[in-house]
């Protein structure tokens, strides 16, 4: 697996789409902030840089949901009571043959429990599969793949694990060459993401 040239990786991360019983009312975090729940470059399972003009927060001004269809953000953030979101996207700076070339973690804030869950099933992009796993994360968890062609026409797979806790949205992404991709480093992920949830909430 050949090193991109970092001109290349910022495009490539840049065309990367990705979004997301009873419950409580509301949230409230007994310490730090929403994104202090999102993962961080020391949880990657290899050596990754955090690209920083390319992550952090993600507010309503300006969110594009669907870039066809501009009014949709404005649809979107109305019926699910979105309030803020953040983003860390990470490359790894040492290519292996086991790893995910980029990853990309997401934590949305929304007003309701509800507000999460209408969220989460808001569309399945065009090509996203859905697949089955045994291993269950949050209260809902949506687990998607799907296979697309890095720019120097290689085959690489996109895996991403959604999921709600109370009014919160977790997604992780990770981007991989075809022979590559590895659902588990995924999941792994969005339960770390999930367990700092359970930590700092009532």
């Amino acid at each position: 697996m050949q090193k991109p040239h970092s001109l290349i990786i910022l495009i490539f991360m840049l065309t990367l789409t990705a979004c997301n019983s009873a419950y409580p009312t509301d949230m409230t975090f007994k310490k730090g902030a929403p994104q202090s729940l999102n993962c961080q470059a020391a949880d990657m399972p290899g050596r990754y840089l955090m690209v920083e003009d390319l992550s952090g927060a993600r507010p309503n001004k300006g969110l594009t949901i669907n870039v066809n269809e501009p009014k949709e953000s404005g649809r979107y953030i109305k019926a699910t009571g979105r309030v803020e979101g953040w983003e860390n996207r990470f490359m790894l700076t040492e290519p292996t043959e086991t790893l995910p070339g980029f990853v990309l973690c997401q934590v949305v804030l929304f007003k309701s429990p509800q507000g999460a869950q209408e969220a989460l099933f808001w569309n399945n992009p065009n090509g996203m599969e859905v697949i089955q796993t045994d291993r269950q994360i949050g209260d809902e968890m949506l687990f998607t793949q799907a296979a697309f062609n890095a720019p120097d026409g290689s085959p690489w797979t996109d895996i991403r694990i959604e999921f709600t806790f109370h009014n919160l949205l977790g997604a992780v992404s990770t981007y991989a060459p075809e022979n590559v991709a590895d659902a588990d480093y995924a999941l792994d992920l969005a339960e770390l993401m999930h367990q700092r949830m359970l930590e700092n909430t009532p």
